[in-house]
């Protein structure tokens, strides 16, 4: 079938589309803190924290094709650092984010070496190990004087109390009340930040030669050996990147709540799971899937929290199915779409849009050695 619409990749059309949609992403991050209520900021920064794990979990297993169910361990290691360094040392909570990451990325790049031999299953187990464990270390007696045990640590975010201080810019004021009570859409920011900077960094990673040294990696290891990528040295560095960038939505979440414990947010191996499903809902080996994964997965939540609480607040068409559930309904009803997806869409959410749209919109890609060549100059004629 023809599409109705076909426009070449770099053209005017496609620089457009791109400028639209990038100018009412602007515009909805610069309305959200500023006019929305403090519910739906909230929200966005759930939002974000699972945007940012899943998009760093995306690095590993969509594009590299190694399986991960310990990434809560690392989203574990930014939130205890964050809450370490400020409420032991004293740090600044900005200051600790390129600490979360450099650790967390240490740790991963050791993880990485059973991946060398081992694979499939196996490396799913011994990840699974990893998130399994560390809660169990964060209260082991040793410890307990840096990671407060059981209890946990708190006061470890902002503390906005001691001053009244708002930044206006012409009157707009985008960071809001920055005292504690009223920080939200300061956090936003931190968090629209963190975000950025993971879909920055992995855009980069998977654009570049290393990015295709990991898809190579994940379609035949054995041939990409062949045609000369050092398997050793990519898997270690993706393991460590997506280590790494995992742990700075699990500094996020300490900052928002100003205290963290072994059994709190995604810290859990529940929290792994968690951002493999979103990453597979909005389709693994995109840049965008585990961003729509997200919002789904907060939209629903949000929209059936209520029918949790009252089975009569739930729509009556689909009462007889779910309304017997012990489970949150957001979970029940988030399990069937991933289960029919994987039917009809087994790319995600993304990768659907894409087949799709395909049929309406035709994107051909730019063709190779367009660009603008220098002519060369030969020495003797230089001379």
């Amino acid at each position: 079938m023809k599409p109705l619409v076909t426009m070449r990749s770099g053209g005017a059309a496609s620089w457009t589309m791109r400028l639209v949609v990038f100018g009412l992403l602007a515009a909805l991050a610069l309305w959200i803190p500023t006019s929305a209520a403090d519910p739906t900021i909230g929200y966005c920064l759930d939002a974000f924290v699972l945007m940012a794990a899943a998009m760093s979990l995306n690095l590993l297993l969509g594009y590299t094709g190694q399986i991960s169910i310990g990434h809560s361990a690392f989203y574990g290691i930014g939130a205890y650092t964050t809450a370490i360094f400020v409420s032991r040392w004293h740090w600044s909570p900005l200051a600790t984010l390129p600490m979360a990451f450099l650790i967390a990325f240490v740790v991963g790049a050791l993880v990485s070496l059973p991946a060398l031999r081992i694979k499939g299953v196996y490396l799913a187990l011994v990840t699974l190990a990893l998130g399994v464990a560390f809660p169990k270390f964060l209260t082991w007696p040793k410890i307990q004087w840096l990671t407060g045990g059981p209890k946990g640590l708190d006061k470890a975010g902002f503390n906005f109390g001691r001053k009244n201080r708002t930044y206006s810019i012409f009157g707009w004021k985008p960071f809001g009340d920055m005292r504690a009570n009223g920080a939200l859409p300061f956090y936003f920011w931190i968090g629209l930040g963190i975000v950025v900077i993971t879909y920055l960094a992995c855009r980069g990673l998977v654009k570049s030669r290393v990015g295709r040294s990991l898809v190579a990696i994940r379609d035949n290891e054995t041939a990409a050996a062949v045609m000369g990528v050092n398997i050793a040295v990519t898997k270690g560095l993706v393991f460590g990147m997506s280590a790494g960038l995992c742990a700075l939505p699990g500094c996020l979440a300490t900052i928002r709540t100003n205290n963290v414990t072994p059994d709190s947010g995604y810290i859990l191996v529940l929290g792994a799971i968690v951002f493999l499903i979103v990453m597979v809902i909005g389709g693994a080996g995109s840049l965008w899937g585990p961003i729509i994964g997200a919002v789904l997965y907060v939209f629903i939540g949000v929209r059936t929290s209520e029918w949790s609480k009252s089975s009569s607040a739930m729509p009556a068409i689909i009462r007889p199915f779910l309304s017997w559930s012990k489970v949150p309904v957001g979970d029940g009803i988030f399990a069937i779409l991933l289960i029919t997806l994987m039917f009809v869409a087994p790319f995600g959410i993304v990768g659907l849009w894409r087949r799709v749209s395909a049929k309406v919109v035709r994107v051909v890609p730019r063709p190779a050695g367009t660009g603008t060549i220098e002519p060369i100059t030969s020495v003797a004629a230089e001379a």
